[in-house]
């Protein structure tokens, strides 16, 4: 046997074949597995002997018997394979999102209204990944992008800077939230002067302020603002007492419309931004792209089944 060679390398037919043999206890026997001649076994295993500098089997009485140096190759062998069929499982597991995990943040408008049912879809698509979902201002999740502590974001466009990437942009028009019974709820499309003798219930300015005709409607309004808040749901939740009137986006309407509101379209102009935002530092995983189709999918089924939810532009 001569002395190997730093420059040999072991081929993967040399361990098949030497697997086969060692396994079938008979090179003719593991040239039928391998379908492969029993002159072509000897000469890899002969190889491979070369190769690996010691001989691993012998001939006794007939029979061919492993030497111990080859069943402690075969032992690494056998880890090697288990390893490499692990591997193949992860893959697969990965690949069918059945490990793994998707870390999101929604504003809060967002996140009562749309992001629970997409994530009830990829939970039930894909019941083996870890979901968490964490429901703050937009300036906050724009920070949680950046850090990495989330794969992706729901935001206000006002946040988004240069530090994310953009991976969806939609805009809506706002609508008016009425309590049940309310004599405006006869009315099919809301116009400003229709508002005007009624108790708005006031959002921030720069919820309005980001259309001309959204600004206009703000200072028109603004003397009627006898309560203010800071969130839609706020808004909605006072509308259903039958404190008065509010403009909000139209997926906090559409989710309180079971709950004593009636929804109307706006004859005004007022938008309603969505940006879903990741880092620019890591592609997006598998498991993003797809909560990205399933969110897609929601709002065009939002829009099929609901008159009010309507893109600008």
């Amino acid at each position: 046997m001569h002395r190997p060679s730093s420059s040999e390398t072991i081929s993967p037919r040399q361990i098949e074949a030497f697997k086969a043999v060692v396994e079938a206890a008979s090179v003719t026997r593991a040239a039928t597995a391998m379908n492969i001649s029993q002159p072509s076994v000897s000469r890899l295993i002969s190889s491979l002997e070369q190769t690996i500098g010691f001989a691993l089997f012998e001939r006794q009485k007939g029979r061919l018997l492993a030497t111990p140096e080859a069943m402690l190759f075969y032992d690494e062998i056998q880890k090697y394979f288990y390893t490499m069929q692990r591997l193949a499982h992860t893959a697969a597991d990965i690949r069918t999102l059945a490990v793994g995990q998707l870390r999101l943040g929604a504003f809060i408008a967002l996140a009562i209204a749309i992001t629970p049912v997409v994530i009830r879809r990829f939970n039930q698509a894909h019941p083996q990944m870890h979901v968490s979902s964490i429901s703050t201002q937009s300036r906050q999740i724009v920070d949680l992008i950046t850090s990495r502590f989330a794969d992706l974001g729901i935001v206000d466009p006002v946040s988004v800077t240069s530090a994310v990437r953009i991976e969806r942009q939609r805009q809506f028009r706002c609508v008016c939230a009425l309590p049940e019974g309310h004599a405006l709820t006869k009315q099919t499309v809301i116009s400003t002067a229709q508002l005007m003798n009624e108790n708005v219930i006031g959002l921030q300015r720069e919820f309005m302020s980001r259309h001309p005709s959204g600004a206009a409607l703000y200072d028109e309004l603004e003397p009627n603002m006898r309560i203010r808040v800071h969130q839609s749901i706020a808004a909605c939740a006072i509308v259903s007492e039958g404190c008065g009137v509010a403009i909000v986006d139209p997926f906090t309407a559409r989710h309180y419309a079971s709950h004593g509101i009636i929804v109307r379209p706006l004859e005004a102009t007022v938008p309603f931004g969505i940006s879903i935002i990741s880092s620019p530092e890591t592609p997006l995983s598998v498991a993003a792209r797809t909560f990205l189709a399933f969110f897609d999918e929601e709002i065009e089924t939002a829009m099929q089944s609901d008159s009010t939810i309507v893109p600008c532009g």
